[in-house]
């Protein structure tokens, strides 16, 4: 998703950074990236919607072997209530074919993988008809779709359609999403993940630009 708040200085420092590391994403990355969309694809033959937002490192493309992958699922529920494990029975099926079936067969290195979030694609529709519905569901869509690599994306292509030209709905969660998204980088968690990133590209023995350099160190300490 083109980024909604081009002028934002938060935004715009995460998403440069990123987007430079994502210059050397290693294989291991783009390994797991496609098995993922594959996995997705399996599960779609049952005739569910379903597509995932990739965080942490392999978000960046900065995914090696012992790395975890931490999963946002978009699914369509038969109900318009936030997806829970007690109105969603299928959320359980759907991770158990993950952890215990579909990665562990497709996968060339098994890899430990959390769902951090379950967005609703049938309650996210009904926010983006009715203003007011649920500001919430549209706030983390928007939140995670901004700074966030989609696997499988086709399914929710037409719900970030529907919001692109929608102004007034970004001019009122920016302030939420730019704390939000300060709150992610100042946690400690976030700033390990930097200095890893950082020693990656340097095993490989790429040379980060000094300005670079200057910039992570800036967006971690001003965030």
């Amino acid at each position: 998703m083109r980024n909604p708040f081009p002028e934002n200085e938060t935004f715009k420092k995460f998403l440069g950074i990123k987007d430079y590391f994502r210059k050397f994403t290693t294989e291991e990355n783009m390994l797991r990236t496609r098995e993922l969309a594959r996995a997705a694809r399996m599960i779609q033959q049952t005739g569910a919607k379903i597509s995932f937002d990739l965080l942490g490192s392999a978000n960046f493309g900065m995914a090696v072997e012992a790395s975890d992958v931490d999963i946002v699922m978009y699914i369509e529920c038969d109900h318009e209530e936030e997806a829970r494990y007690d109105n969603t029975p299928m959320l359980r099926i759907y991770e158990s074919l993950f952890f215990a079936t579909i990665l562990k067969e497709i996968s060339h290195n098994p890899f430990k993988l959390e769902i951090v979030d379950f967005i609703n694609l049938r309650r996210l529709d009904r926010a983006i008809r009715e203003p007011g519905f649920d500001d919430d569901i549209l706030a983390r869509f928007v939140f995670y779709r901004t700074i966030c690599r989609g696997v499988n994306k086709l399914p929710i292509r037409k719900y970030e359609q529907a919001i692109s030209g929608n102004k007034e709905l970004f001019k009122r969660i920016e302030d939420h999403l730019t704390e939000a998204l300060k709150e992610f980088t100042r946690s400690s968690s976030h700033r390990i993940s930097f200095q890893k990133y950082v020693s990656r590209l340097k095993e490989q023995d790429i040379k980060i630009p000094g300005s670079m350099l200057e910039k992570i160190k800036e967006y971690l300490d001003k965030e």
